[in-house]
């Protein structure tokens, strides 16, 4: 009886987990969410003994083996269940063998298997309506999971084809420079805000495409190119970038383009819920800004040292320059800065958080080699070569 008692709440969990993951629209789940991320937190860990480039490879193998990992878990949670229900009630005469009926647990699984399977039953069978009756049961299960097994794979291949689509298109369209809005001040006509109107409804769009894809799959996550400009870090990164800069350097262009307002909730709200659903951000930079004093003299250029988020807000205000006919005064420029630094900060820190745990950066070790590479080196006893540095300077 305990035995039928524990087969019986496997099969609940195990249907319910399937249902949720494959149907659910919110992306919930009992147990598939914390499988990939154990099947990820393994994945990464094993791919730090290999060289760099190997553990890029291999770690953009880890989506697709996640998908069959689970339909593998489904089946083997559906067959222990009824293995478990067929063995707890089992007895003598209840199936019919080519030697005759025994209660054994091996019998049980073989049973559970090939009515999953519904290959036949050959030399097995059951002998009772109420055996007759689970071993059904177990086969339209068996059907129904397969199929949505079937049905949950195209859907997370169509949520990675919109994720690439968006990809490909910010990838030719801003080629590979690193900085997004140079990128885009060279290809969008100056004091035409048609084309700038264009690219960003289709960027928002994206964005819907890609914050459903991510809520609704959860293993869409995990999905990583070997390239990281096509990264899921360096997408966000971009349309932050441009998001947060045509939002805060020209505050006007806001209201002239109602796709730039919804480009700015689209990446707030991806922000906040992958946040939420994989990797919390605790460590975003809270320091004060720099002084007017020091912002000025970052503006007029006399001020070389200025640090580095103030360099990358002029020099993103600069290429804005280009596209709008608009020149920036220091005082309107600081007061834009203080609003644009905090949401710059909250991306930049996103971005570094997804970066690290998809395995583009490690704190740990700075991963120029493994360590099979550093053994198969063998001890620096010999004199070792000469590598000329360039000098910062």
């Amino acid at each position: 009886m305990l035995l039928t008692a524990i087969g019986i709440l496997l099969l609940a969990l195990t249907i319910l987990d399937a249902l949720l993951t494959i149907l659910d629209a919110s992306g919930r789940s009992l147990y598939s969410t914390k499988a990939y991320r154990l099947f990820w937190w393994i994945s990464r860990h094993m791919a730090k003994l290999l060289p760099y480039s190997v553990a890029q490879s291999a770690l953009s193998l880890a989506a697709p083996l996640m998908i069959g990992l689970m339909i593998s878990l489904w089946m083997m949670g559906i067959v222990t269940g009824f293995a478990l229900i067929f063995y707890g009630g089992m007895s003598f005469g209840d199936f019919i063998t080519g030697g005759g009926s025994q209660p054994s647990l091996t019998a049980a699984f073989r049973l559970s298997w090939v009515t999953l399977s519904t290959i036949g039953f050959v030399e097995i069978s059951p002998s009772n309506m109420m055996y007759s009756v689970a071993v059904a049961l177990e086969a339209l299960l068996g059907s129904v999971i397969l199929t949505f097994s079937i049905t949950y794979f195209l859907s997370v291949h169509r949520s990675i084809l919109r994720y690439d689509r968006l990809v490909a298109d910010l990838h030719h369209r801003l080629g590979r420079s690193g900085d997004p809005m140079q990128s885009v001040s060279e290809h969008l006509s100056r004091s035409d805000l048609s084309e700038l109107k264009s690219l960003l409804g289709r960027l928002h769009d994206g964005v819907i495409g890609l914050h459903q894809g991510l809520s609704r799959y959860p293993i869409v996550y995990f999905y990583r190119p070997r390239a990281q400009d096509r990264s899921l870090p360096r997408t966000i990164h971009v349309l932050g970038t441009l998001a947060d800069t045509l939002t805060y350097c020209h505050p006007g262009l806001a209201k002239q383009l109602p796709d730039l307002q919804a480009l700015k909730a689209g990446m707030q709200d991806l922000v906040r819920d992958l946040g939420n659903a994989y990797v919390p951000v605790r460590d975003v930079e809270q320091g004060p800004p720099v002084s007017f004093t020091e912002f000025e003299g970052a503006f007029s250029g006399e001020d070389w040292a200025a640090s580095e988020s103030v360099r990358r807000f002029l020099s993103n205000c600069k290429c804005l320059e280009r596209i709008v006919e608009r020149s920036f005064e220091p005082a309107d420029a600081y007061n834009n800065y203080l609003e644009w630094l905090p949401a710059d900060r909250k991306t930049q820190a996103f971005v570094s958080t997804i970066a690290h745990d998809l395995g583009y950066r490690e704190d740990l070790r700075p991963r120029r080699s493994s360590f099979l590479d550093a053994l198969s080196r063998g001890p620096k006893q010999r004199p070792q070569s000469l590598h000329a540095r360039r000098s910062d300077a």
